[in-house]
């Protein structure tokens, strides 16, 4: 199994609860969100885990690019194309989503879901958080199903995972913009958009 493969299967826990969270946040609002977030939070935060989570996205990234490097993936047509461009999609999200999370935890500031709302919140920048969200959530589905696809012959893999990254993409930033229930994002967390 590849080093990619098993960082992928690795991470596969984080990402299922973090995005769990925020369904939950779609279908009843955001303190179930963030009631049901606390707990999992404490958790990933365990100096060894998140050692070890960063670790595993640091690889998950570096072994991607990696494979799309060694793959010349701009001559690919088809499925491998997408796979590419979802990979490196969600290689820059991480990088900066990961990297603002750290700078804001170093700061003081709580990074739950009131942080990650703030930018959708504040005016202008949700031209930048909307397709931010959209496209990450959008590309995790597209990226996941490729895989499962490719492995296991699954053909309903890839449009069922992409549909669905794509539909919670659009749900998320509707939510982080207090379009489905009545959220605003306290004024702490704003204050960094002016």
């Amino acid at each position: 199994m590849s080093l990619h493969r098993l960082t992928a299967l690795a991470l596969a826990a984080f990402l299922i609860s973090h995005l769990a969270h925020h369904l939950a946040g779609l279908i009843a609002g955001p303190a179930l969100h963030l009631a049901l977030s606390a707990p999992f939070r404490a958790f990933w935060r365990q100096p060894v885990v998140e050692v070890l989570l960063l670790t595993a996205f640091a690889m998950q990234i570096t072994t991607g690019l990696r494979l799309l490097w060694r793959g010349r993936a701009w001559r690919w047509r088809g499925l491998r194309r997408w796979q590419a461009l979802s990979g490196v999609t969600l290689a820059g999200f991480l990088c900066i989503h990961i990297g603002a999370v750290l700078a804001a935890r170093a700061t003081g500031t709580d990074t739950n879901l009131h942080f990650a709302a703030a930018g959708m919140q504040s005016g202008l920048w949700a031209l930048f958080f909307a397709p931010y969200y959209t496209a990450a959530v959008t590309a995790l589905g597209l990226h996941t199903g490729i895989a499962l696809r490719r492995r296991t012959g699954q053909h309903w893999a890839f449009p069922l995972l992409t549909a669905a990254g794509l539909a919670l993409g659009i749900g998320l930033v509707l939510l982080m913009a207090g379009l489905i229930h009545d959220y605003t994002v306290p004024q702490e967390w704003r204050a960094a958009f002016g």
